[in-house]
């Protein structure tokens, strides 16, 4: 098993507009179920939409890439998201590189997104078996590599105005918060003070949008060049502003 030498996290406000609304959005950006040149350094991209929603859920993602030529080379990478800065935020990209596409072959990725929520009857009644609400989607999206097919291009893959919407899962996440009872064990507690959210017993009755996720040239660059960051310390977390005003934060960890 390959475990991949480097992966972070890009929030960046890429001049796409999500209508507010109670619907977080939770895509898998790119790859999709297309043909592409192998690669050396290969994305992995999953977007957060109407991000300032996932606030008090404490979500994570988790994916293995499996080479179906292949089943006993594999990649599994995760996001950790509990320190994430949600306040304000549009779309929050969880991104990384991997290197197990350079060759032509045929691909899945297999990701799940876990969430917690508030048990609300039990933390209003103080019950004495309460416990956090967990949710989990699992969804798997298959992609080949082949020479002869363009190169691996975000922003036109992106561009598209329309895509399956499997790529992407909802969540109704309503404006209540409630204080997590002392006696709730809950990991995401010590990123939120102790605060979750009530999410909607109904299903949302719209349709995922992954498409409506562009990323730009300045963002694709952003992302490039920290592949080259050199890093003294194992977590590094670099700060600052592109040329055109995109508001990028970086973390950057090396397995």
């Amino acid at each position: 098993m390959h475990i991949p030498r480097a992966s972070w996290l890009l929030a960046a406000c890429m001049g796409t507009i999500i209508n507010a609304s109670d619907i977080l959005e939770v895509d898998l950006v790119f790859p999709r179920n297309k043909t592409y040149a192998p690669a050396d350094r290969f994305p992995v991209v999953f977007a957060f939409q109407n991000a300032e929603r996932a606030r008090y859920l404490n979500p994570a993602i988790s994916y293995t890439l499996w080479n179906l030529q292949d089943l006993d080379d594999t990649m599994t990478n995760s996001h950790d998201l509990r320190g994430t800065n949600w306040t304000d935020q549009d779309t929050y990209l969880a991104h990384s590189y991997h290197t197990l596409f350079k060759n032509e072959g045929r691909y899945k990725v297999s990701w799940t997104v876990t969430w917690q929520s508030c048990d609300e009857d039990a933390f209003k009644n103080k019950l004495s078996t309460a416990k956090m609400i967990d949710n989990m989607t699992t969804w798997a999206t298959y992609f080949t590599t082949q020479s002869s097919a363009p190169k691996v291009d975000l922003v036109a893959a992106t561009a598209e105005k329309t895509c399956p919407e499997k790529y992407g899962v909802l969540m109704n996440v309503t404006d209540k918060t409630m204080k997590v009872p002392w006696n709730v064990r809950w990991s995401g507690g010590d990123y939120t003070n102790d605060t979750c959210a009530v999410v909607a017993k109904s299903t949302p009755t719209a349709t995922p949008e992954p498409c409506r996720v562009h990323i730009d040239k300045t963002t694709v660059e952003s992302m490039e060049a920290s592949l080259w960051l050199e890093c003294d310390a194992n977590n590094v977390k670099v700060e600052g502003s592109t040329p055109s005003g995109t508001s990028v934060f970086l973390f950057l960890s090396f397995f």
